[in-house]
This record gives structure tokens, sequence and C-alpha cells, in this order.
């Protein structure tokens, strides 16, 4: 991506969009938060608010496996040092907080900052305030509060109140289940406390970083169009090649034009068999 510094915050205030009542069934869905989501009231178009700024995407390399993560960094990590990232002036890591791939980049990327996706961020912030008032308009108020001190990097006072709210509600069982509201409050502290350092979003935004892993998201469903869909059928080698090659098609470099132009060029007419075992 193109550098896009701005020497401070361009945007301290939470945006409307992170407000309204519209984003609560995007937050649920990527969180699996359970609950009614309030009743969006209709907007017109000048109150709809526009993504928070960020750099031009001048490149996108996709790389997809089969293979479990420890194998996978690996394809990652090579294909960034081919790609060159390591010229380039800011390295950032963006992703959910899960701890493989926490793990992957502490082993692959431990120079890059690590941004924690704030949308993952905020619906953790979602299931809490669901899980702390049953009444869905003060969840919302709830959930609205925890936002705003999450925008403004201010995750220790979002720390502190799950913590107030864990000793009104009481600490979970041991054979707690996850729908319990004190499960589900104490699973958020953690996430929280957990990811601070990576919860620096005005820092991020002053320096055009991304905040969310949403430009990848759309390449995800394209690789799982491929290879998921109904009557697909795939053995380990052939599941692994497929994918590979799709990564390959949805990468903007287009390797494959380039793959053509060999094959092309070393055509014989003969094609190569092996003997069957």
């Amino acid at each position: 991506m193109t550098a896009a510094s701005y020497g401070n915050d361009p945007g301290s205030d939470l945006p409307d969009f992170l407000k309204d009542v519209s984003i609560a069934k995007k937050l649920a869905e990527i969180g699996q938060v359970q609950g009614e989501n309030p009743v969006a009231q209709k907007q017109t178009d000048q109150d709809q608010d526009s993504p928070w700024e960020r750099g031009e995407m001048l490149s996108k390399e996709v790389v997809a496996s089969s293979r479990n993560w420890k194998q996978f960094g690996s394809q990652v990590a090579s294909q960034a040092w081919y790609r060159g990232f390591g010229k380039a002036t800011h390295k950032v890591f963006v992703s959910d907080g899960s701890s493989a791939i926490e793990e992957l980049q502490a082993a692959w990327f431990s120079d890059y900052t690590s941004v924690l996706d704030i949308m993952h961020a905020l619906s953790y912030s979602l299931a809490a305030a669901r899980a702390i008032h049953s009444d869905r308009d003060t969840a919302w108020q709830c959930y609205q509060q925890f936002a705003t001190w999450i925008w403004r990097g201010e995750v220790d006072q979002v720390i502190a109140s799950l913590a107030e709210h864990q000793q009104q509600l009481g600490e979970p069982p041991a054979d707690a289940s996850e729908s319990d509201p004190r499960e589900i409050v104490r699973r958020s502290r953690v996430y929280y406390s957990n990811h601070r350092s990576r919860m620096n979003y005005p820092l991020y935004r002053e320096k055009g970083y991304p905040l969310t892993s949403s430009i990848m998201e759309s390449s995800v469903k394209q690789v799982s169009r491929r290879v998921k869909g109904t009557e697909k059928f795939w053995s380990s080698e052939g599941g692994e090649a497929v994918l590979q090659l799709r990564g390959d098609y949805l990468s903007t470099s287009d390797p494959m034009v380039a793959h053509w132009k060999r094959a092309i060029a070393a055509a014989n007419g003969f094609r190569t068999y092996r003997l069957s075992a």
C-alpha cells in the first residue's frame, strides 16, 4: 500500500457507522454473538460516514494452502520476502488475534507492527454489552461506550469496566457454558487484556495503517467458492494444487501470465507420462 502518514490522528471521534445499529448484524456475525439486533433506523446518504483514511492498495498477493499454520507460515514468509516486503517503510500485520496467527507472526513476522482487527475487537464489546444488559437498547448504549474507548485507544477503561461488571455478576464456574453471561464477560476481559498492546488505534490511524483485514476477506470467499463448493472433492495433493493455483489467479501480479508464456515457449508437442505403480 502507499504510505498515508498524517502527522496526527485524522479521526479521533468514533465514526457514525460504528455507532449506528446497522453495524450490529455485521459485528454479531464476526463474533458469533447471540441476541437480538437493535432496530435499524433509515438513514440518508448524509448520515453515512466514510470509512477511515488509509493508503491505496498497490498490490495484493494471495497465498492459499490446506497445510497447518506452522507449514503455512513459511509459505507466507517466503512470498513476503520474494515480493520485497522487507524494503517497506512500514510493515503491518493485521489479524483477529487468534493464538495460531499470533504464533505465526511471532515466528515469521516479529518485526511487523501487530494490529488487532478493530471489527473483531468491537464484536467482543457487543457480546459483553449484551451479556451485561438484558435490555436491547441499554446493551447498545453500553456497546457504544466500549466502542468509543476502543476507537480512542483507551482499552484500559474497557478492561476496568468489564472487571467491575464481572465483580457484580460473579466469576463463572469451571463448567460454565459459552453462553453464560459471566463467561462472556470474562472472555472479553481476557481478550482485551491479551491484545491491549495491539490496539493503539489512534497511532495506527496517524500512520495510515489498515485497521481491518477486510482487504483480504473477499479473496478468502473467492478461494472458498473454488474449493468448498458442492460436488467438489479433492485428494490432498489435488486440493493443495488447486488452492495454490487459485491464489495465483487472484494475485494482482498475475504470476499465471508469466507461467503460460513459459509453458507455450517450452511446448514441443509431447506430453510426459508416468508409469502407474
